[in-house]
C-alpha cells in the first residue's frame, strides 16, 4: 500500500499547474518561498543537531540559488551582477551556518530572502502578472 494520499496527489497536481502556468515573475517568487521555507528547515535542524537534515536543506538552499543565478539576464548590466554576487554571498553564508553550525549565520539570509521576495511579488503585482 503507498504512503501517499489522495490528498497528497491533488496537492502536487495543483502545485504542478501554479508552476506550469505562472509568470516568469511568479516563478521567482516561487523560487523564494521555497528557499524561506528550506531555510526554516535547515535552522531546525542546526537547532536539533541533525547534521544529515542540514545537509539535506542546505543542498535544497543551493538548488534554489543556482536556479535564481540562471534565471539572471546577464545583458542588464549592473544590476543582474550585483543580484548574482549577493546570491554567491548569501549562498557561502548558508555553507559557513552548515560547517561552523551556527544558526546565527541564517538570519541575514532570511533577511535577504524576505525582502527580495516581497520585492519580487510587488514588481509583478505592478506590472500585472501576480496571480490573484
Amino acid at each position: 500500500m503507498s504512503d501517499i494520499s489522495t490528498t497528497d496527489i491533488a496537492n502536487r497536481t495543483y502545485d504542478l499547474s501554479a508552476i506550469e502556468t505562472a509568470t516568469p515573475e511568479m516563478l521567482i517568487v516561487m523560487l523564494y518561498d521555497g528557499a524561506l521555507r528550506f531555510l526554516q528547515q535547515m535552522r531546525s535542524a542546526l537547532e536539533q543537531q541533525d547534521q544529515g537534515s542540514v545537509d539535506k536543506w542546505l543542498g535544497k538552499l543551493q538548488d534554489i540559488f543556482v536556479e535564481l543565478n540562471t534565471s539572471l539576464d546577464m545583458n542588464q548590466g549592473e544590476i543582474a551582477q550585483n543580484l548574482r554576487k549577493l546570491y554567491e554571498f548569501y549562498q557561502h553564508e548558508l555553507i559557513l551556518a552548515a560547517v561552523e553550525k551556527n544558526i546565527d549565520r541564517l538570519q541575514p539570509v532570511e533577511g535577504f530572502l524576505t525582502l527580495f521576495r516581497k520585492t519580487w511579488a510587488e514588481a509583478a503585482e505592478i506590472s500585472g502578472t501576480a496571480k490573484a
